[in-house]
């Protein structure tokens, strides 16, 4: 079973978006769960509308609670036999970070460009390392400016990034309101944009992502 933990020590860094958008493209090959640690439970309430929107019930399962009980939720999700767990963390709770690292396969570090958020990406490296989880934590670039902004934003995070050692995939999620507009009607764009940009980043990213997973093994 892979888990992999979605952390940023910034609120609007994108965990959720992501999360559920890798959640969404792997439930077509996979069984999946989604791991919802903020106490907003925003994974969660969007669930209700991904019931009422599809009919379905678990692609994917959504479970939420605090940080003290994901142990208990990593068991029970292997025992109900899940192959990927993502578990979507709350802002500045070091604790809930550090908790969802341990038994990480990967570390997914959601970062934008701003200068706001390259800060928190340098605070989020100190909670990485001291779970001594930065050899299987990576960055993702997300919403990255489609205009003539792009190359720039890209050195930017890269930087930033390469100072601290970090890994950055080179699969990025572009600025694109179709991200938000999907969720909003309980679907991924895998499912409303398949044929779009947004559905190719997301798709090529998943891909990516679970070959860098070199750690998840079975059992």
């Amino acid at each position: 079973m892979r888990v992999w933990s979605i952390i940023s020590q910034k609120g609007g860094s994108g965990k959720t978006t992501l999360a559920l958008h890798l959640a969404i493209a792997a439930a077509e090959e996979l069984k999946v769960l989604v791991i919802d640690l903020d106490p907003q439970q925003s994974a969660e309430r969007w669930h209700a509308i991904r019931q009422r929107a599809t009919g379905s019930k678990d692609d994917p399962s959504i479970a939420a609670g605090p940080y003290t009980k994901l142990p208990e939720m990593i068991r029970v999700a292997k025992k109900l036999g899940a192959e990927l767990v993502l578990i979507d963390t709350p802002p500045k709770l070091d604790k809930a970070i550090t908790a969802a690292l341990t038994p990480a396969t990967l570390g997914i570090i959601p970062v934008k460009s701003s200068i706001l958020d390259l800060q928190a990406l340098e605070d989020c490296v100190r909670v990485v390392e001291f779970a001594k989880a930065k050899a299987k934590s990576v960055v993702v670039m997300n919403a990255v400016p489609t205009g003539r902004n792009k190359d720039a934003s890209i050195k930017e995070v890269a930087r930033y990034a390469g100072r601290h050692e970090l890994e950055v995939m080179p699969e990025r999620l572009s600025e694109l309101s179709v991200y938000a507009q999907g969720l909003r009607s309980g679907r991924g764009v895998t499912e409303t944009d398949r044929n779009g940009t947004s559905a190719k980043e997301i798709t090529a990213l998943l891909e990516a992502l679970w070959a860098r997973d070199s750690e998840g093994t079975e059992g």
